[in-house]
């Protein structure tokens, strides 16, 4: 979808209107640069909003959608580390006790991409969108040139070999 001259002027006036209100929102619950990304995010997505000439946009909308947004990249930290966590516990639970290795504690971001890299491209960069960066599944899909569904089919089943493979390294080597 092409960007009308029309769209760009509604969404900049928005812009002058409302950007400081809604940073000082954002300012107080994210350190400034995020709250900055995450401003300009809120902008991006209205530009981007199909019906953008039909709805009535006031301050409180676009705060909602910067709530909306801090909660999603919230919720995307608290994913990863958790999945940093789980992986971590199952290394330490399928090691031998009595000898650990410098380092066998920190499992963490390597072992996570080294498993990623088991994947198919397709799967590993639709969990990257989904999962890790919190996006939709039509934009995710749309930045993947490819129907939601398939961007969909693509995540379960990296989730799910992902699983499986945390499960067989629990039950120790064949």
């Amino acid at each position: 979808m092409g960007i009308s001259v029309e769209r760009a002027g509604i969404v900049l006036q928005l812009f002058d209107d409302f950007y400081d209100r809604v940073y000082c929102f954002t300012r107080r619950l994210l350190p400034p640069d995020q709250a900055e990304d995450v401003v300009q995010e809120v902008f991006v997505r209205l530009l981007e909003s199909r019906n953008l000439e039909t709805i009535t946009v006031n301050v409180s909308y676009l705060i909602k959608a910067a709530d909306n947004l801090i909660k999603r990249r919230y919720g995307r930290t608290q994913r990863r580390l958790r999945i940093l966590e789980e992986t971590r516990r199952e290394r330490a639970s399928s090691s031998d006790p009595g000898s650990t290795s410098p380092g066998a504690e920190r499992l963490g971001e390597a072992e996570l991409e080294r498993r990623m890299g088991q994947l198919t491209r397709d799967e590993q960069e639709a969990i990257r969108l989904i999962v890790c960066e919190g996006l939709s599944y039509e934009h995710a899909a749309r930045s993947m040139g490819v129907p939601t569904t398939t961007v969909n089919n693509w995540k379960y089943r990296g989730l799910q070999k992902l699983q499986h493979n945390l499960a067989e390294s629990a039950d120790g080597p064949d």
